[in-house]
C-alpha cells in the first residue's frame, strides 16, 4: 500500500511443504486470477448481473414504442344491405369508411421524451448494479486472499509445532523433560493440525464464492493471486463527497425516474385533450350511384378524463422524490462512514508496520533455535509463539480492514 511516497508491503509468509500443498483440494488448485480479472469476468458472466441488464432490452422496446408513427391504427368500417322494392328491381348498398385518429398537442414528443428519460434510469440502474457487484467481487477477492496467507501461516506454525514435538519426544526419551513439557507439546502440535485444516476449508469456501461470483466462468473454485499491496487514496472528504453525488448510479437513477414522471405528467395532461379523427369514405346506393367524401371529427374525452393515470403519476412522483432524498442522505452516510473507517484503518496498518512485521518475521526461528538450545523450556516457548503467530495474523487482518476500508470507500463513492 502506498503511503506518503511509500509503500507499505505485508512481507511474503513462507510457503507450505510440498506434502501440505499436495493436500488442497485439485479444485481449490485450478487456477489463479487478479482482481482485475475477476472483475472484468464477473461484469461479462455473473449471472444475476445478466438479469438486470436485460432490462434495457425491455426500455429500448419502449423506446421503439414511442417512435411509432402513430400510436392508433387507421380504422376501417365497412357495411351493406340488400333493399327490396316491390315493383322494381331490388338494390344492394355498401359503404366503407376509413379513419385515423391524430396525436396533436405535443404528444409524440412527450412520449419520445418519457421514453428517452426511462431508458436512462434502466442504464443508471444497471451500472448501479455493476457498481454493487464489483464491490462483492472485490471484497470476497480480498477475504480470499487473506484467507490465503493465513492458511499459509497456519502450515509454518503447524511444521513448526511438529518440530518442536519431535525434539520434545527426543529431550523426555533422554529424561531431559517430563511427561507434562511432552503432553504439552502434542498438544499444541494437535492445535496448530486442527487450526490448518479449518483455515484451509475456510480458503476453499471463500474460493467457491468467488467462483460463484463469475459465474463459474473460470472455475468453480478459482484462487486469488496478489500481493498485498493497496495504492492509497489521496483526496479529502468533501471531494469525495462531491464526486458521490456527481458519480452515484442510483441517485442518477431516481432523478431520471422524477425527470420521467415529471414529463408523464404533462403528457397525461395533453391526453385528455380531444384528437381530430380524419378519414375519407366511400359506397354504392341505389345500384346506380356512387359516392365518395371526406370526413373530419374529434375525440369526446368525456367518461375517461384520465383522472386515475394522473392521481398514479402523483403518488409515483412523490415516492421517487422521498427516494432520491433518502439517496442523497445515504450517500453522504455512506461516504462520511467509509471515509472515517478508512483512515483508521489506514493508521491501524501503520502503528503496526515497524512494531509488529520486522519482529515477527523471523520470530518463528528464533524459537525454534532457543528451544533446541535449552534457553526456552516448552511453557515459555508454547506463550512466546502464540504471541508470535498473533502478531503476524493481527498484521495479516490490519492489511484486510484496509483493503476492505477502500472497497467500502469506493463503493459509497460510487468508483
Amino acid at each position: 500500500m502506498q503511503l506518503d511516497g511509500g509503500m507499505i508491503r505485508l512481507s511474503e509468509v513462507v510457503t507450505c511443504s510440498l506434502v501440505i500443498m499436495l493436500w488442497i483440494p485439485a479444485t481449490v488448485m485450478a487456477g489463479e486470477i487478479s482482481l482485475d480479472d475477476a472483475v472484468e469476468i464477473s461484469v461479462e458472466q455473473n449471472p444475476a448481473l445478466a438479469v438486470v441488464a436485460n432490462e434495457l432490452v425491455v426500455a429500448r422496446a419502449e423506446l421503439q414504442r414511442a417512435n411509432y408513427i402513430s400510436q392508433f391504427n387507421p380504422e376501417l368500417v365497412s357495411d351493406g344491405d340488400y333493399r327490396h322494392r316491390a315493383g322494381r328491381s331490388n338494390a344492394q348498398e355498401w359503404r366503407v369508411r376509413l379513419s385515423q385518429e391524430l396525436e396533436t398537442f405535443g404528444q409524440p414528443a412527450l412520449r419520445r421524451r418519457s421514453a428517452a428519460f426511462g431508458y436512462q434510469r434502466t442504464q443508471a440502474e444497471v451500472q448501479d448494479q455493476v457498481r454493487l457487484l464489483t464491490a462483492a467481487v472485490k471484497m470476497t477477492f480480498y477475504e480470499g486472499l487473506r484467507d490465503r496467507r493465513r492458511s499459509e501461516s497456519l502450515a509454518e506454525l503447524e511444521s513448526l509445532d511438529q518440530r518442536l514435538f519431535h525434539a520434545a519426544q527426543a529431550r523426555f526419551d533422554a529424561g531431559e523433560i517430563g511427561q507434562i513439557d511432552l503432553n504439552l507439546s502434542r498438544v499444541r502440535y494437535g492445535e496448530s493440525r486442527r487450526a490448518r485444516i479449518d483455515g484451509l476449508e475456510t480458503y476453499r469456501l471463500q474460493c467457491s464464492s468467488l467462483g460463484r461470483l463469475l459465474g463459474n466462468a473460470v472455475g468453480a473454485e478459482p484462487e486469488p493471486a496478489a500481493d498485498l499491496t493497496i495504492a492509497a487514496l489521496r483526496t479529502d472528504l468533501e471531494n469525495l463527497l462531491a464526486v458521490a453525488r456527481a458519480n452515484r448510479p442510483d441517485a442518477r437513477a431516481a432523478r431520471m425516474e422524477i425527470a420521467r414522471l415529471k414529463n408523464e405528467a404533462v403528457l397525461n395532461r395533453r391526453l385528455t385533450l380531444p384528437n381530430p379523427i380524419v378519414g375519407t369514405f366511400f359506397g354504392h346506393e341505389q345500384n346506380t350511384e356512387r359516392f365518395g367524401g371526406l370526413s373530419i371529427g374529434l375525440s369526446v374525452p368525456i367518461f375517461n378524463r384520465r383522472q386515475a393515470e394522473a392521481t398514479a403519476i402523483a403518488g409515483r412522483l412523490a415516492q421517487s422524490q422521498q427516494k432520491l432524498r433518502a439517496v442523497e442522505l445515504n450517500i453522504e452516510h455512506e461516504v462520511r462512514d467509509a471515509h472515517s473507517r478508512y483512515i483508521a484503518a489506514l493508521h491501524g496498518l501503520r502503528a503496526g508496520q515497524e512494531d509488529v512485521v520486522g519482529p515477527a518475521r523471523g520470530s518463528f526461528v528464533l524459537l525454534e533455535d532457543a528451544f533446541n538450545a535449552g534457553k526456552l523450556d516448552l511453557l515459555s516457548l508454547s506463550v512466546a509463539e502464540r504471541q508470535a503467530f498473533a502478531a503476524r495474523i493481527g498484521y495479516l487482518d490490519a492489511w484486510f480492514n484496509l483493503a476492505s476500508a477502500r472497497v467500502s470507500l469506493d463503493l459509497a463513492v460510487g468508483g
